[in-house]
Parts: C-alpha cells; sequence; structure tokens
C-alpha cells in the first residue's frame, strides 16, 4: 500500500493539519488561505526548486471572484498544488473543481484524491484509492472537473488536491491554474456564503 508520506512532509514546516472535517474549509477561496487564521483550510506546497508559486487572487474565480491560482515559470517535471484533508467514509463521492487553465505546452491543471485508511491525512497513512482528472481546455475559462468513485472499506480520510503539473518536457515560461468552487460529494453541506 502507498504511503502518503511525501506529501505530508514537504508540508511538515506548517502548524500540524487541523482535524479533518466533513466539508471542506474554504471551499470557494473566499478569503485568502495563505493569511487565515488557524485552523488553516487549504495548505501549499511547492516542489523542489524555484519557479513555483501560490496564492490567492481575488480578481479571478467562479461564479463569483475569489480563487487560489497555481503557476510555475521553470522547465522539466514540477508539481505545485493547494491541499486539504477531508473526512471519507466508504461508499461513493463525488469531487468537482472549477478550474481556469493558461498553460503552456506540457502542462495541466489537475483534481487528484488520495482515500486514506486512517481518519486523518498523518504519515503513516496509507492510500486506498488515488483518482484525478485533467483540464480540457486552455483559454482561461472556467470548466468543471469531476471525480465520482466508490470509497473502499477501511477508508476514513482523503487528500485533495488542486495541482498544476508539467513534464519533463515543459519549456520556461509561466502557466497557471486558478482553481474555485471545490465541491465535496453530492450532498455537500454548504457554508452560508457558498456562491
Amino acid at each position: 500500500m502507498q504511503a502518503l508520506a511525501s506529501l505530508l512532509l514537504a508540508v511538515a514546516w506548517m502548524e500540524p493539519l487541523p482535524p479533518p472535517l466533513a466539508t471542506l474549509r474554504n471551499p470557494d477561496f473566499d478569503t485568502d488561505p495563505t493569511t487565515a487564521p488557524a485552523p488553516t483550510n487549504w495548505r501549499w506546497y511547492l516542489d523542489s526548486g524555484t519557479g513555483g508559486e501560490l496564492f490567492w487572487d481575488a480578481a479571478v474565480g467562479s461564479p463569483a471572484a475569489g480563487s487560489g491560482r497555481v503557476r510555475n515559470y521553470r522547465s522539466g517535471a514540477r508539481e505545485d498544488f493547494w491541499g486539504q484533508c477531508v473526512k471519507m467514509a466508504p461508499g461513493p463521492f463525488t469531487l468537482r473543481a472549477a478550474v481556469s487553465s493558461q498553460l503552456k505546452a506540457n502542462a495541466s491543471c489537475e483534481l487528484r484524491i488520495e482515500v486514506l485508511n486512517q481518519p486523518d491525512c498523518n504519515t503513516t497513512a496509507g492510500v486506498l484509492l488515488t483518482a484525478s482528472v485533467a483540464n480540457t481546455f486552455n483559454n482561461a475559462g472556467f470548466e468543471t472537473l469531476e471525480i465520482a468513485r466508490t470509497a473502499p472499506n477501511r477508508s476514513g480520510a482523503a487528500w485533495v488536491s488542486l495541482i498544476h503539473r508539467q513534464t519533463d518536457a515543459a519549456t520556461p515560461g509561466y502557466s497557471y491554474c486558478h482553481f474555485d468552487h471545490v465541491e465535496w460529494n453530492s450532498a455537500l453541506l454548504f457554508s452560508a456564503s457558498f456562491e
């Protein structure tokens, strides 16, 4: 069983992960995750080296302004992302996110979920299921990415990632993804401010 250790050790310098909730914190990026008071909502991870950037964009979003932007300038294989841990019970689930892509060649915007065998996202958790979907458009317009699967028995939590990914063949030049309106399950209990 694959371990989640590399991801969590990469963000270990930040405060401890808050206990996962049944819903996502700040799913609409209504506030800046990088300055939010504890418990913070979206965690951020920059790949090794320089060139990656994650920040809150107050001007761009869907259906309203406010989104999490991920971009990278450097060449080569890189993965920079926002991530969050949520509770997960065995059974069917749906995960959706709006993404606006302006990408260089050999780069993509990806929604990914890793279903874990423990009730939180710690370094000893084993991955029971990984699923992902990437953008199909590259025109700065928003599209919806969707993952619909069934969480296996022993599922306890899941790590949700909003990723800017590029391959070995990527050349220098800015490339970015705006993520917004992340929906967890078809019966998501929205916050009062969810658009």
